[in-house]
């Protein structure tokens, strides 16, 4: 806990400055946007005082309507052009004495003191001040008598820079006590005053009272909201507390914009404090609009304060000014460089990237060879697989047909054998009549005939048993052959039979069946017109039928 609350203390504080210093920029960011604008209230209050003017200048006015306009041009010219300000209230004056008014008179004479005061003739402000007869004044005038004497001396205070002062301060101080005593408890001249006596004495707790109590009651873009802020920039310039100082310093300067008041001192203290802080920028953009607030007031207090200002911060400007320009070529420098390498990257990786198309492409040919190459490799799998199959199919049939032989010539060498013991047995009996009666029966050839051909279509049709159903389907629908009962070919089959078998020779089928070569021919050229395409070599697709049986 002894560790938590100095934390939760200087987060708190930090919060505060942050939020402070927040609200400073935007300030100063209104300030900013209020300038670039400043031509246009500075219109705006010549536009007015040339219709007050041209009412100044009716030859139908009234003499008492004419005092109280020229009264009031000369109060507006007071705070905007100081030798206008004078000019009016001479006429005012004059007016006035022509009217012997004694009111007219006094008020005159005030305004004309205030405003030569201004202009920096502090001694003829006076001059005019001790010619008005104290005791003929009511009491606002005093408090115009005596605000006006007051800030005399403290524009010949400012004037004299702390030089051989006693004397004005004594003074000073006398006539403030004076107009202390007889400003209107609750009024604004009874706040601003008095607010200004505490600070000097440093009894801040009874300025903040003062001050803040009558603040909110203040019109905000008025000369008196203007004043006030800057009564409170002065207030918290005593306290120490620099940001609420620029805080307020700030919001007198925007109020003195849109007023106009060019008669300001706001806008360069604000200068001085923000070029302290190192923002020189701003700091001479503020000094040389004081600057031209003065030459425009034409006073030469505000001119002379000003002008010592303006070269220390113009320098400080123009050495930051260099310093940033000597940063912006080292930038450009290195931005340049940077540029080069940038560029040298962009044509390496363009030209890699062409290596990488080029790669790319080279694979793409390499790859369509190589599909290529699968296709063909493919096809000759395939060519392959149906010559093992051929080759199964070859090696398959021999050995069928070996074992049928087999078979064969077993049954064969058995009638045989059982023959040579007949004809030995009939020879030693002497039987010969028998046995050329028995060599000579051509019912037993026939029947040997036709025991081989039934032999022959029960081999062949073992190894083949779909030769006649793949053999029909290469035949139209009405010439196909019906599957007998016990699975045995006819004359054309057979013949169809043999070809299957590789046996193509017209002679050797004729022989092997026992037909005459034309049978044969007949019967190979009956068949191939059966075919569904005759032009197509049937006997070549004749031995491609029935691979798939291996």
């Amino acid at each position: 806990m002894r560790y938590f609350i100095p934390i939760i203390f200087i987060l708190f504080m930090a919060t505060s400055v942050s939020a402070n210093r927040s609200n400073l920029d935007s300030l100063l960011v209104e300030l900013d946007k209020v300038l670039e604008n400043e031509k246009e209230y500075s219109r705006q209050k010549e536009d007015y005082l040339e219709k007050l003017k041209e009412q100044f200048h009716n030859q139908n006015i009234r003499k008492e309507d004419q005092y109280f306009i020229c009264l009031n041009i000369a109060k507006e010219y007071e705070t905007f052009i100081c030798d206008s300000a004078i000019i009016y209230s001479k006429k005012a004056a004059s007016i006035a004495e022509d009217t012997e008014n004694m009111n007219w008179i006094n008020d005159s004479k005030i305004q004309w003191a205030r405003s030569e005061a201004r202009a920096g003739m502090f001694t003829k402000s006076i001059e005019i001040l001790n010619t008005i007869r104290r005791g003929e004044l009511k009491k606002y005038q005093l408090v115009d008598y005596y605000r006006t004497y007051s800030d005399a001396y403290i524009y010949w205070l400012e004037y004299q820079d702390h030089y051989d002062i006693g004397e004005l301060v004594r003074k000073r101080e006398t006539y403030q006590d004076s107009l202390l005593q007889v400003v209107e408890t609750n009024s604004f001249e009874h706040a601003i005053n008095y607010g200004t006596r505490y600070i000097e004495i440093k009894d801040f707790k009874n300025a903040e009272r003062v001050l803040f109590a009558y603040f909110p009651k203040v019109k905000t873009d008025t000369k008196e909201y203007a004043l006030i802020t800057s009564i409170l920039a002065y207030y918290y310039q005593q306290k120490g507390d620099r940001e609420k100082e620029m805080e307020y310093l700030a919001l007198s300067a925007i109020t003195d914009i849109k007023v106009p008041v060019k008669e300001n001192l706001s806008l360069r203290t604000l200068a001085v404090l923000l070029f302290e802080d190192g923002d020189i920028w701003r700091a001479n953009r503020y000094i040389k609009k004081s600057l031209d607030d003065a030459n425009f007031y034409n006073a030469r207090l505000r001119n002379i304060q000003t002008s010592k200002l303006l070269p220390i911060i113009d320098k400080a400007y123009q050495l930051d000014r260099e310093a940033q320009q000597q940063k912006l070529r080292v930038l450009l420098i290195a931005v340049s460089i940077l540029s080069v390498i940038l560029l040298v990257a962009i044509i390496f990786v363009v030209l890699q990237m062409r290596k990488l198309s080029k790669a790319k492409q080279h694979i793409e040919e390499i790859n369509s060879r190589l599909n290529e190459l699968n296709v063909v490799l493919q096809d000759a799998n395939k060519k392959q697989k149906q010559t093992n199959i051929s080759l199964a199919e070859a090696n398959h049939i021999k050995e069928q047909f070996i074992s049928n032989f087999l078979d064969i010539c077993t049954e064969y060498i058995e009638k045989l054998e059982a023959f040579k013991i007949t004809v030995n047995r009939k020879i030693k009996s002497g039987q010969t009549a028998d046995l050329l009666k028995l060599t000579s029966k051509t019912e037993n050839s026939a029947q040997e005939l036709k025991e081989l051909y039934t032999n022959f279509d029960k081999a062949f049709l073992n190894i083949y048993p779909a030769f006649i159903e793949e053999f029909n389907n290469l035949l139209r629908t009405e010439e196909r052959y019906a599957v007998s009962q016990d699975k045995s070919l006819n004359q054309e089959l057979r013949v169809f039979a043999l070809i299957k078998l590789g046996i193509k020779d017209t002679n050797k089928i004729a022989t092997f069946l026992h037909y005459t070569p034309r049978t044969v021919y007949n019967y190979r050229s009956k068949v191939k017109s059966k075919a569904l395409n005759p032009e197509e070599d049937f006997e070549e697709k004749v031995k491609h039928i029935c691979l798939n049986n291996f």
